[in-house]
């Protein structure tokens, strides 16, 4: 199967059995794939990805982006543990903002899973590549003096 032909209509999880579902084109049809997963209890959201990853080697899973394969298992986890669908997606949106404040080392991993998928994704977005009409070779930018912080490890002063 060429991924080129697959696009990607629709993914969702459903409870009971707890089951990634994706509603794809391929051509002129439209198929349903669905991919179980097993010990949603036991496992962290990065464990569960990782083993849809390695148990399904689908080539439909490569035209999902990662930030929403991880917000879905999430929601299917909370799912299963009780937590209603609406403060589920509540939670996720929460997770989802990247704040230049946040400290991400007192995270736990699934988040920062996360915010790394995130980061990649809006990373890909704003990259220019020498390909783009917008790409300027030897941009030079002159940046405002007056925000600019002293520190004491930047000055010759500050011997060791």
């Amino acid at each position: 199967m060429d991924t080129r032909q697959i696009y990607i209509r629709r993914c969702g999880v459903k409870r009971e059995p707890p089951t990634l579902v994706i509603v794809y084109h391929v051509g002129l049809k439209t198929r349903k794939h669905t991919i179980s997963v097993r010990d949603v209890h036991q496992k962290s959201v990065s464990e569960l990805f990782q083993d849809i990853l390695k148990k399904s080697q689908n080539p439909i899973l490569q035209n999902i982006p990662k930030v929403q394969l991880l917000r879905l298992l999430t929601i299917l986890k909370d799912l299963v543990n009780g937590v209603s669908l609406k403060e589920s997606i509540e939670r996720c949106k929460a997770v989802e903002t990247i704040s230049t404040d946040e400290d991400l080392n007192l995270v736990d991993d699934d988040v920062l899973e996360r915010k790394k998928a995130l980061m990649d994704q809006q990373f890909e977005q704003n990259r220019i590549s020498p390909t783009d009409p917008t790409f300027q070779y030897d941009k030079k930018v002159d940046f405002p003096q007056d925000h600019v912080e002293t520190s004491a490890w930047d000055s010759d002063e500050f011997e060791i």
